[in-house]
């Protein structure tokens, strides 16, 4: 059984965090609430691995019929064209979330030069491993953004998978947006 742990009284509305602790699972054809700080996203599940341990949910589309604002009635219908998020059961943080790659340089590499240069160690490991600028280590060394991935290169750089937690609850489908906000 997958039973979610979330910490009562720590930051968040507390009806979501105690709505956080749950042992519901997905289901393909019903809804998921995504639980933020104190508002809530309306999710339909779309897919769930023969294990359980991974799913995808679809966000569904939401009309307001409530009567003004902090009457949270919504009507939901199913879109395909809608945003999609991967979630992934973690047995280590008794968790559901989000897995995402990046490739960075091999941390255990950016300590040793950290530790043995200091400041600077980033230009010492570049001309180490004979590469040109720090830029070189990017998909596109002339591109000035966010988005510019780095490349893998052996010996340099590695992909490391990342966790993000997601408090999640299946088999309800429900958006809310906190009025006192």
């Amino acid at each position: 059984m997958k039973k979610q742990t979330r910490k009562v009284g720590v930051a968040g509305g507390f009806i979501n965090q105690m709505m956080g602790n749950n042992s519901t699972e997905p289901k393909v054809g019903e809804g998921a609430t995504i639980l933020m700080y104190s508002d809530r996203e309306a999710y339909e599940v779309i897919f769930v691995s023969e294990c359980g341990n991974k799913c995808t949910l679809r966000e569904m589309d939401t009309k307001f019929i409530g009567s003004g604002y902090g009457d949270e009635i919504y009507e939901y219908q199913s879109n395909p064209n809608n945003y999609t998020i991967q979630l992934e059961w973690s047995d280590k943080k008794r968790c559901w979330g989000k897995v995402t790659y990046t490739i960075e340089i091999i941390k255990s590499l950016a300590k040793k030069y950290y530790k043995k240069y200091d400041f600077g160690w980033s230009d010492i490991l570049v001309n180490d491993y004979g590469l040109e600028s720090y830029q070189h280590l990017y998909e596109d060394p002339n591109a000035d953004n966010y988005y510019n991935q780095m490349k893998l290169i052996d010996g340099v750089t590695k992909q490391y998978k990342n966790f993000h937690k997601v408090s999640v609850i299946f088999g309800i489908m429900e958006k809310y947006r906190d009025p006192h906000f």
